[in-house]
C-alpha cells in the first residue's frame, strides 16, 4: 500500500501589541486549526542551539504572518537561516491600519483568515505536486 504524501508547514506570527499584531496571531491561530498540516511553531525556537529548531528545519515551508510593515518576524526568521515560501501583514496586504492596543475588529479577522487559509492551501498544493515530481523516477 503506498504511503500518502505528508507535508509540513511551519507558521511564525507576530503578537505584538497593536491590531494588527493580535489580529495575526488570531489568523495564525485559524490556519493551524483549519489545514492539519500547517502549525504555528514558537518564534525564537528557530535559533540553532534550541530543541525545538527542528519543527522549522523539518518543514516543507515556512509561513510568515507579519504584524505589519516593520516585518519583525520576516527578520526574525531569515535571521534564523530560513526564507519563508510565504509572506502576509495585514496593513500591506488588505489596507488594516495599524493602532495601538490589543483590540481588532473580529468581522475584519474572518474575512483575512479565510484568505489567508486559501492562501496557505495553494501552497500545500504546490509544494504537493513538488513531492510527486520528485519520486517519478527520470
Amino acid at each position: 500500500m503506498k504511503q500518502p504524501l505528508e507535508i509540513k508547514i511551519s507558521i511564525a506570527n507576530c503578537a505584538g501589541r497593536s491590531n494588527i499584531g493580535q489580529m495575526s496571531a488570531e489568523i495564525a491561530k485559524r490556519v493551524d486549526k483549519a489545514l492539519p498540516y500547517a502549525n504555528i511553531n514558537c518564534l525564537p525556537a528557530i535559533f540553532p542551539g534550541l530543541k525545538p529548531a527542528g519543527k522549522f528545519q523539518e518543514a516543507d515551508a515556512i509561513v510568515v504572518i507579519d504584524g505589519c510593515k516593520e516585518a519583525c518576524v520576516l527578520e526574525t526568521i531569515r535571521l534564523g537561516g530560513f526564507v519563508p515560501a510565504l509572506r502576509i501583514a495585514p496593513d500591506e496586504d488588505y489596507g488594516v491600519e495599524k493602532i495601538p492596543g490589543l483590540d481588532y475588529d473580529q468581522e475584519t479577522v474572518e474575512l483575512l483568515a479565510r484568505d489567508v487559509i486559501e492562501k496557505v492551501k495553494k501552497l500545500a498544493q504546490e509544494l504537493m505536486e513538488k513531492k510527486k515530481h520528485e519520486l517519478v523516477p527520470k
